[in-house]
């Protein structure tokens, strides 16, 4: 009999931003689940603010009742609703946190039955906007993933908190994903807990593509990298100060950069591309010559040190060296990555890698050890699945 999993995201399918739920929903899908991917609701209230592209696909997603992904494995849906919570006037109170759903256009919970998953084996969470489903829908087994320190992130609010440790306290498992927030868990009273790390999609970052992104012609000298977010949380002044130490050195950042813009003066040598879709990713990494995590961790402490990076895995997975700034959950991981403590130690560090790089092999044979196979494999053991 086919096993079905609902995933309650807070981010949708086809974000820019793929995060460990998106790598686990595909390997439930290898390993023949049946998947609902729902991300949290958007409302006519978003199109108050700038309307994205990812805005717009979200609406594209909710107005075609959903889609399949994955060989039909995966379906894949963004409710709608009259109103959603943000950290905003009137919209951060407890009682939109807790039933939007019932302003939902068509009613979430029908659609989702619909689509063949009114009773699944497994209902997991990321997004404590979606506890509902625990009432909603009869299941075997329930777990709430933890992938960070929600309240460093400025969309926290004390309504989502308090839902936060309800979520713990109900389902059957809460699975975090840094050893540093188990003594967030356990304040949160979990009725169980265990540690899943993040992983890598391996054979997507290692397969090697022999074509360098049409970007790098132009580009002098070696090639240091970031791929991700930019939020304020990222270091830089950090990165600034490297690109103005390195200048023989090409800095490249993807993610979306709106505020990097703001942050980062103009310079030859720092080059700001904006998003790229996930599945050019291996290209950009695999022909660039170092890695960079450049987080600031002095002044955003609480959310940094529990913070498992998941481009730590991709940047090793795709044969490069990796420099990082140091914080508690990287040490604990034991990874081939350069911790460094200082903005002159972060230098020394890149230029050192770029002159001289480790063996390729003992960089992608860590990374190996953590694909998400065996992240889904290990969830399915500790749910008893």
């Amino acid at each position: 009999m086919t096993r079905r999993v609902l995933m309650a995201c807070a981010n949708y399918w086809s974000s820019p931003f793929q995060v460990g739920s998106h790598h686990l929903a595909r390997g439930f899908a290898a390993l023949g689940w049946e998947v609902a991917f729902v991300s949290d609701p958007i409302s006519p209230l978003h199109w108050l603010g700038p309307r994205s592209p990812e805005l717009r696909e979200r609406l594209d997603i909710y107005r075609s009742g959903g889609r399949r992904v994955l060989d039909g494995r995966v379906w894949t849906y963004v409710p709608g609703a009259l109103a959603t919570p943000h950290n905003k006037p009137g919209l951060r109170g407890d009682r939109l946190q807790r039933s939007w759903w019932r302003l939902s256009v068509p009613d979430a919970r029908r659609v989702v039955r619909a689509h063949g998953f009114g009773e699944p084996d497994l209902i997991y969470l990321d997004s404590v906007a979606q506890r509902f489903w625990l009432d909603a829908l009869p299941h075997r087994r329930s777990v709430f993933r933890l992938a960070d320190n929600n309240t460093g992130f400025g969309k926290s609010t004390p309504a989502m908190q308090r839902l936060e440790r309800e979520v713990a306290q109900r389902v059957d498992a809460v699975a975090y994903t840094a050893e540093s927030l188990r003594p967030h868990v356990e304040a949160l009273g979990a009725r169980r807990a265990f540690h899943l790390p993040n992983g890598v999609n391996f054979a997507h970052f290692a397969t090697p593509r022999p074509e360098p992104p049409a970007e790098y012609a132009s580009l002098p000298g070696p090639i240091a990298i970031y791929v991700g977010a930019l939020d304020v949380w990222f270091d830089y002044d950090l990165l600034a100060h490297a690109a103005e130490r390195l200048p023989e050195i090409s800095f490249v950042v993807i993610g979306p950069d709106a505020l990097a813009r703001t942050r980062l003066a103009p310079r030859p040598n720092l080059h700001l591309l904006g998003r790229r879709p996930y599945e050019q990713l291996p290209a950009y990494l695999q022909h660039a010559d170092v890695g960079l995590i450049p987080f600031d961790v002095a002044g955003h402490p609480s959310l940094v040190h529990s913070i498992n990076p998941l481009k730590l895995y991709e940047y090793l997975a795709s044969g490069i060296p990796t420099v990082s700034v140091a914080w508690r959950e990287l040490h604990a991981l034991a990874s081939p990555a350069t911790l460094t403590e200082t903005p002159d130690e972060f230098v020394a560090a890149i230029r050192a890698a770029v002159a001289a790089p480790p063996p390729r092999e003992g960089l992608v044979a860590y990374a190996e050890r953590a694909d998400w196979t065996s992240r889904v494999q290990q969830l399915q053991r500790e749910l008893e699945l």
